[in-house]
């Protein structure tokens, strides 16, 4: 059942669910400010590795400040609910936002949802909140759970020899609605807003390393936010706390090879990802369609994409050009800077 306030903020409705916890629309009591409230919990229901990944990203998101970064707000612990508050994108995911279903130009956020009905609190019996990372981490120790790995993400015995499922090609009508002229624009400019909010966060030596669709809102100006900062880390460091060795986070459609592989990722690895995504907006279909995660882990590791032309012959060469380069196994084949992207695609 979901709690009707989180610390000082009253709960007003789901704006999504996930595998260790749920976020809401929430306003904070005393300002009135709407926010979008991350919610682990309550304990024991959830293991030290999430609230320890909570913690993480706050603090990361704390030291970030850009228009294209998801702004973050407080984080604490409150009746056992670990919690972060962060800015409230009203909007569209990344891949929502560009489906070729939208009719061109046409493109809205989604409308704020109506507030849920919540019995007022009195604010002198409010429980006590225990606010910062810390606490977060002070709750995540108490907890007695294993570090688990995510589910379906574990590397097993794949078979070269068996050739995996394509998806449907597709239709000509869905090729026209994929090469609208309207729609590359708009893809474009939200592919440049993504390399803007990923040159910053390589620049301060971070690397997201779960960079997909769902974790890019754009909003009703058009202006994207790169969000979702849980698996966040320094290129430089193997955060035991957050990783265990050998353990491979993230999800595996948009994972670089050496990510895939648990080995140590840098900025590059985030722009293998980048290419994924860029190939999936062009074609319509991911470039590697496995329905398993041995076969997909193969395919990632030793199996090139299939042509994009060939997918999509009317698409932009430009576009064609930039995912190509960005999926090569190599990380030294693919481009090396975010910056140097975006030159490619503004020309």
């Amino acid at each position: 059942m979901a709690p009707r306030a989180v610390g000082p903020y009253e709960i007003l409705s789901v704006v999504g669910r996930g595998g260790i916890g749920t976020v809401y629309r929430a306003r904070h009591r005393e300002t009135g400010r709407l926010a979008a409230v991350k919610v682990l919990g309550p304990a024991p229901a959830i293991d030290a590795t999430a609230a320890r990944r909570l913690a993480r990203e706050f603090e990361v998101l704390r030291s970030l400040d850009h228009p294209n970064v998801v702004r973050v707000y407080e984080a604490g612990v409150t009746e056992g609910y670990s919690f972060l508050a962060m800015e409230l994108v009203e909007g569209l995911d990344l891949r929502a936002y560009l489906s070729p279903a939208l009719d061109q130009g046409a493109v809205r956020a989604i409308p704020p949802r109506e507030p849920s009905p919540a019995a007022p609190t009195d604010p002198g019996t409010m429980p006590p909140v225990a606010a910062g990372p810390a606490a977060i981490r002070a709750l995540a120790a108490l907890l007695d759970e294993p570090e688990t790995q995510p589910e379906g993400c574990a590397p097993r015995e794949s078979s070269p020899g068996v050739a995996s499922p394509s998806p449907p090609p597709p239709t000509p009508e869905m090729l026209e609605a994929l090469n609208r002229p309207g729609r590359i624009t708009r893809m474009r400019t939200a592919l440049a807003q993504v390399l803007d909010a990923l040159a910053y966060v390589h620049g301060r030596g971070f690397v997201h390393r779960d960079l997909k669709p769902s974790n890019v809102m754009v909003d009703d100006a058009r202006r994207a936010r790169l969000m979702d900062f849980g698996l966040v880390k320094l290129a430089s460091e193997r955060d035991e706390s957050i990783t265990l060795q050998g353990r491979v986070v993230g999800t595996y459609r948009y994972m670089s090879p050496e990510q895939a592989q648990g080995h140590l990722v840098d900025a590059r690895s985030d722009l293998y990802s980048l290419g994924v995504i860029v190939y999936e907006l062009v074609a319509g279909v991911p470039p590697f369609c496995a329905p398993d995660p041995a076969r997909l882990w193969h395919e990632i590791l030793h199996a090139p994409p299939p042509p994009l032309l060939g997918v999509n012959p009317g698409a932009d060469p430009a576009l064609v050009r930039l995912a190509s380069r960005l999926l090569e196994k190599d990380p030294d084949r693919r481009f090396q800077r975010a910056e140097e992207i975006r030159e490619v695609l503004v020309r």
